[in-house]
């Protein structure tokens, strides 16, 4: 049984040694991983890292949190990653209304141009949405941005994504792919639960976003690649398929999505 983490970040702390890193993924059956990207240096860090294997990709882009710095003002310079051969999306970018780290004009001009870039490189998005808890603003506004991106030939992912069952439908209709992560395994998120068995079988993908977000029973531990298959089980369960099926399924999307 093979897995694919669509969406993973290096850890906070560092990673001293990619090949160990690697390999414990490897050891639990997740084959190939994407590295995400947010900033110069941290793309810089996981372009690096992807370099070494042919099973390690990476995607590049500036995080929401980040709207306002000034790297934000001038995005030509991830165009430098185009040319590498590991290289699949630009991600992670999108809006992040939750925290107050940037004003929300900004994050929208910011995902404006990355979807802009994303299309000029013709590579696919990983969109990161949040909002305040009672408020539907930020999947309105990532909904007016990505229509014309998609109406546009770009294709997308809403990683981590814990919008409404409306959202689901509008987003889906715009042929949004969606990341299930160990959320889908938490006590209280059934909201998680209910969109992860709507997601179409042809849509879908299997994602730690670690460091964060570690699955039951691991939860409160620093999340890893290596931790994929708890949420693939509980995926599976939920969507009345065995493992098997799902880690097959969820690799051949992911293959699909990132174009590998």
């Amino acid at each position: 049984m093979e897995l694919f983490d669509s969406h993973a970040h290096l850890p906070d702390s560092g990673c001293n040694d990619e090949t160990s890193y690697r390999q414990r993924a490897h050891d639990a059956g997740v084959t190939r991983f994407v590295l995400q990207g947010s900033g110069i240096a941290q793309c810089d860090r996981v372009a690096e890292f992807a370099s070494h294997f042919p099973d390690v990709f990476f995607a590049a882009g500036i995080h929401p949190h980040e709207a306002s710095s000034e790297e934000a003002q001038d995005i030509s310079f991830f165009e430098n990653y185009a040319s590498m051969p590991n290289y699949v999306a630009v991600g992670e970018i999108g809006l992040d209304y939750y925290y107050d780290f940037a004003p929300e004009d900004a994050q929208r001009d910011l995902l404006k141009r990355q979807l802009e870039l994303a299309l000029r490189l013709n590579r696919p998005a990983v969109i990161h949405c949040r909002d305040k808890a009672g408020s539907e603003q930020a999947y309105d506004d990532a909904y007016e941005l990505l229509s014309p991106f998609a109406e546009n030939g770009g294709s997308f992912v809403l990683h981590s994504f814990a919008g409404s069952v409306a959202d689901f439908h509008r987003f889906n209709e715009l042929g949004a792919w969606f990341g299930v992560c160990g959320m889908v395994t938490f006590k209280k998120a059934d909201n998680i639960r209910e969109l992860a068995a709507l997601y179409p079988e042809d849509r879908i993908m299997l994602e730690t976003d670690s460091p964060y977000l570690a699955p039951v029973p691991l939860r409160g531990q620093e999340n890893h690649p290596a931790n994929l298959p708890y949420t693939a089980r509980a995926l599976a369960a939920l969507r009345g398929r065995s493992t098997e099926y799902t880690a097959e399924l969820t690799t051949r999307n992911a293959l699909w999505f990132f174009r590998i």
